[in-house]
């Protein structure tokens, strides 16, 4: 039989010479999720022997990984804002980049966690990031929507995991929101095709397309949705979109001189780069 300690360093050998960018770390996650333990355990049980009824299940999590199957749809969920989110193909898997979006709204635009505000979050996929906001504000009445089923349903599942309360329904953008908003946050698709094709086949192959590719290079989601969403929002409320490289910027000085916001900035993300537009009312 072969030890902890060997399976791991073949299959970081494995995942290397598939271009996987993290073949040790990758390795390590899934046998511990295979053993159902964590992480670091794994250290301490370098010498432990695996049978093949261990073995087997943890043979295939290796197969889809080489293949280049994101490891969140493997294990089934990722971290975000300190949830665990269900990750499949209904929906894009949350970035950590995006963690950064609802850090603006709970640490800059509404640091009152008891405060009872209104929140939209638009496009909402797997439900993360309204759910991020479900666990910060209490008194919050939240809605997430979206205009794909399969993604709704995925965000439903997560709600239920947590037992938070958030309202789902289905809107393409504003199409079927009636109320108004102290909030509205958005990770809308801002890929262009090149940059679609030229991503990793993590991205490429298994995200829905529809939560990746705008046209217009990149844009026309994030200008259909600053171009309705100020009837949204309550007077001096605020607007936060996710943005890709080199929009923000733009779509700040649009915001108002053609969408008719009052203020418009931009922020950065861990890396120091400008993604994030938040404009008000």
């Amino acid at each position: 039989m072969q030890s902890v300690l060997e399976i791991l360093q073949k299959c970081s050998g494995y995942f290397a010479s598939k271009g996987i960018e993290t073949p040790k770390l990758d390795a390590e996650i899934l046998l511990a999720h295979t053993l159902g333990c964590k992480r670091l355990e794994l250290f301490l049980r370098f010498d432990e022997p695996l049978t093949e009824d261990k073995l087997a299940p943890f043979r295939e999590a290796a197969r889809r990984r080489a293949k280049r199957e994101p490891l969140q749809h493997i294990i089934g969920s990722t971290e975000f804002f300190g949830l665990a989110i269900k990750c499949d193909s209904r929906a894009l898997v949350p970035r950590h980049e995006t963690e950064t979006l609802c850090e603006i709204v709970a640490e800059k635009i509404f640091p009152d966690k008891d405060a009872s505000i209104d929140i939209l979050d638009l496009g909402t996929g797997g439900g993360a990031i309204a759910l991020a906001m479900a666990s910060v504000y209490k008194n919050a009445r939240i809605d997430a929507v979206d205009a794909s089923d399969a993604a709704l349903s995925l965000a439903s599942e997560n709600a239920a995991l947590h037992g938070l309360n958030i309202n789902i329904f289905k809107s393409d953008w504003f199409e079927n929101v009636v109320r108004t908003y102290d909030i509205i946050l958005s990770n809308p698709p801002y890929l262009t095709e090149g940059e679609v094709e030229s991503a990793a086949p993590e991205v490429r192959n298994f995200d829905p397309i529809s939560a990746l590719l705008s046209k217009d290079n990149g844009m026309r989601d994030l200008r259909t949705i600053l171009s309705e969403a100020i009837p949204k929002l309550k007077a001096g409320g605020t607007i936060v979109c996710e943005c890709g490289l080199g929009q923000a910027k733009i779509l700040a000085g649009e915001a108002v001189s053609k969408f008719g916001f009052e203020k418009a900035e931009t922020a950065f993300d861990l890396h120091r780069r400008e993604r994030f537009l938040i404009c008000r009312r």
